[in-house]
């Protein structure tokens, strides 16, 4: 439409001046020294203008011909970018002293002069972030959004949301990604760690034999990790407190979907385990507890095993027995050592355990344990252990004051 308004003005205006040199033709006068030259306007225009063009395609042969168009055009070129890298250092240097402001003003810069704008307006995005201008930083992704990088686009602005509390647009656009693209692990965790911020645990459980498999590293997740010890904490907490054992029946389901190691990470072991307990299936968290301390040795799980309630506590003190042969110098043994001996009323053996364990470490919990049976025993040194392991709450030593 405006080469064609632009054709119909150049007629236009030929016809005008065709008008106009019809009724005058003008006349020009040339002189230089002694000798001039006369002519119409019209033929003088005429020639000018093949003056013009002949002079013009001269100097596109001359400049072709050399080379000098390739120089002058690689040089014109260097220059913008390096003006370009320039903004872009210096607004990377202003961030690092947290001026936001001025930063943002040097990478729309380096923007506008780079030949790939995308890094410049992403940092730019991040500098209007830092100053809360969130409606700024999504004019930048919008800006920096290409075909080639319309993922990244996406991602940061997910970032942007999860930065500013936004979970559920985060994850509702996580989705869709991850609908498009199920192996991208980053997509994956960020989700995966929007969904534990959103605390929708069915949600969770739902798309976690899924995300497991997409996240690079798993092993190394610590939101995968996490994902399955809140969901069987969840599953405990939300179960039928009348029908215990549907609870536990689902308890069981969602264990036997997890990947194999999954199952070895004592932590979610020591969740499992705990959320059995938490049900009241002791007997099952004994035989879990048990089995991976055989596997593997875990402080936790060894420190639950001596909470729960056994029903044959004579053989599960064997079992800890034999466990003190391997890790005779582990303070946190000692104190199950001594719970276990309480359930099997061996009163004297138990406070030689708490006794053994405080001696390694100080611990306010076993302190607590120790004093709870030194009172019930009426042992004048309660008050003492008493003392001691209030002691361990205070921060700062006490004054010196006077004393009764």
């Amino acid at each position: 439409m405006m080469k064609l308004l632009a054709a119909l003005l150049f007629l236009l205006l030929g016809g005008v001046l065709g008008w106009l040199f019809l009724v005058d033709s003008g006349y020009v006068l040339i002189a230089w020294q002694q000798t001039s030259v006369e002519m119409s306007l019209v033929l003088a225009v005429i020639l000018l203008i093949v003056v013009a063009t002949v002079s013009v395609i001269a100097l596109e042969l001359v400049l072709g011909l050399f080379g000098i168009r390739a120089l002058v055009s690689k040089w014109l070129g260097q220059n913008r970018h390096h003006r370009a890298q320039l903004a872009l250092s210096k607004g990377l240097a202003l961030m690092a002293r947290n001026d936001f402001k001025r930063a943002e003003k040097m990478f729309v810069r380096s923007a506008q002069l780079a030949t790939d704008a995308f890094p410049a307006y992403l940092c730019a995005c991040q500098a209007a972030q830092a100053q809360l201008a969130m409606q700024r930083a999504e004019d930048y992704l919008v800006l920096s959004e290409t075909p080639a990088n319309r993922l990244a686009v996406q991602l940061t602005r997910v970032r942007l949301w999860i930065d500013s509390g936004q979970w559920e647009a985060a994850v509702s656009s996580l989705k869709t990604l991850y609908t498009h693209d199920r192996k991208e692990p980053l997509i994956a965790e960020l989700l995966l760690q929007s969904l534990i911020k959103l605390k929708s645990w069915q949600e969770v459980m739902e798309l976690l034999p899924q995300l497991s498999k997409t996240i690079a590293n798993v092993q190394s997740s610590a939101s995968l990790i996490e994902a399955y010890q809140r969901s069987l904490s969840w599953l405990a907490e939300t179960g039928n407190r009348v029908d215990k054992v549907a609870t536990l029946k689902r308890l069981r389901d969602f264990w036997a979907t997890l990947p194999t190691f999954v199952k070895h990470n004592m932590d979610v072991v020591y969740s499992y385990a705990e959320a059995v307990i938490a049900i009241g299936f002791d007997e099952e968290a004994e035989e879990l507890l048990r089995v991976s301390l055989g596997q593997q040795w875990h402080n936790g799980l060894v420190e639950l095993y001596g909470r729960i309630r056994h029903s044959e506590p004579e053989r599960s003190l064997q079992y800890a027995l034999d466990w003190l042969k391997k890790h005779p110098q582990s303070p946190v043994l000692l104190l199950t050592l001594g719970r276990l001996c309480m359930q099997n009323r061996q009163w004297p053996e138990a406070k030689a355990y708490f006794e053994q364990s405080l001696t390694l470490h100080k611990n306010t919990e076993t302190f607590a344990e120790f004093v709870r049976l030194l009172q019930h025993l009426n042992d004048p040194e309660a008050a003492h252990y008493l003392i001691a392991g209030l002691n361990q709450l205070v921060t700062k030593p006490l004054p010196n004051l006077p004393l009764p």
